[in-house]
């Protein structure tokens, strides 16, 4: 192992410390959040108006009898085991239900992610390599328009002209029974566009600000009056400089693909894990919304943490 490998593997579990420590307080406060919920687990399995023996049953066989503090240890050690614990509605493990819909929710956001790196990077960069010119300005422009529109009133707006208007795509994305994601493309278009459009139109500003301050820079200046072509100023000076920038911007879109997930899912009636968080929830389901409630905040936590280790000199130099 080189020295600089050795160095990084030695700072690695300093950087993941503050991480662990905001996941360990999100599965406390998501905990807490269960606990309060109205209604019962057990109650809501079995009925409002089931005997009092059946719901003490079924609550001393879930172990909803225990004191909280004894609850969530063995909640938070089943977490970290792989154990995602018991539904109190199906009886079954929440595990292989998290599962199912976390993949077809990596398709939709690997997808909303592919067009972010290909359309919204390159648009930010050619916008900010020329800042003031008029494509900076519309680039600039349009980017703001999609970030101050909320994701639901975007996925009407996509229904109503492509999938109603047009009939070009379904205006739902349920995905039938026993197929995969991958199964019916056309279904996923619009929740893709939909999604890339919210992280996108961030991203596109974070990258342009980084490219544009770049762009004024001594050795910037100093390429483009030596009469060096503009697209080799753009590769072999301006780029190089923005790797770290660049880097933080795709990192932090991704707490943004997971946060417009659960409007986007919804919406359209995609079936994925921010759908199933919200379907939990409705069915005070606290198991399977614990479970897939902390899967979504490790996800989330995980694009902070990488923008903050991207944007330190010893990682990104």
């Amino acid at each position: 192992m080189s020295g600089r490998a050795a160095s990084l593997s030695r700072r690695l579990p300093r950087h993941l410390a503050p991480a662990a420590l905001v996941l360990l307080v999100v599965s406390f406060g998501l905990f807490l959040a269960v606990e309060i919920l109205p209604g019962d687990p057990a109650s809501q399995a079995l009925g409002m108006n089931a005997e009092p023996e059946r719901t003490a049953r079924l609550r001393a066989e879930l172990g909803l009898d225990r004191p909280p503090a004894e609850r969530y240890l063995d909640w938070l050690g089943g977490l970290l085991t792989g154990d995602f614990g018991i539904s109190a509605l199906t009886r079954q493990p929440v595990g292989p239900v998290i599962a199912e819909h976390a993949g077809r929710s990596l398709v939709l956001a690997a997808g909303a992610l592919a067009i972010v790196v290909c359309v919204a990077v390159p648009a930010g960069i050619l916008a900010g390599s020329r800042p003031g010119t008029a494509g900076d300005r519309a680039t600039s422009l349009g980017a703001l328009a999609l970030l101050s529109v909320p994701e639901f009133v975007l996925a009407t707006l996509l229904i109503t002209v492509f999938a109603h208007g047009l009939g070009w795509f379904p205006p739902v994305s349920l995905v039938s029974g026993g197929s995969g994601a991958l199964a019916e493309p056309a279904k996923l278009v619009l929740p893709t566009v939909t999604l890339a459009a919210v992280a996108g139109s961030f991203t596109a500003r974070l990258v342009r600000a980084a490219v544009a301050e770049a762009a004024g820079s001594p050795h910037v200046e100093a390429a483009r009056l030596a009469g060096i072509r503009e697209p080799a100023v753009l590769a072999r000076h301006l780029l190089p400089s923005v790797r770290a920038p660049i880097a933080q911007a795709l990192a932090l879109a991704i707490p943004y693909l997971a946060g417009g997930a659960l409007v986007v899912e919804t919406a359209f009636g995609y079936p994925g894990l921010a759908a199933l968080v919200a379907e939990a929830a409705a069915n005070r389901d606290a198991v399977l919304l614990g479970g897939a409630g902390m899967l979504l905040a490790a996800v989330a936590v995980t694009g902070f943490w990488l923008a903050e280790l991207a944007g330190r000199p010893q990682w990104s130099g």
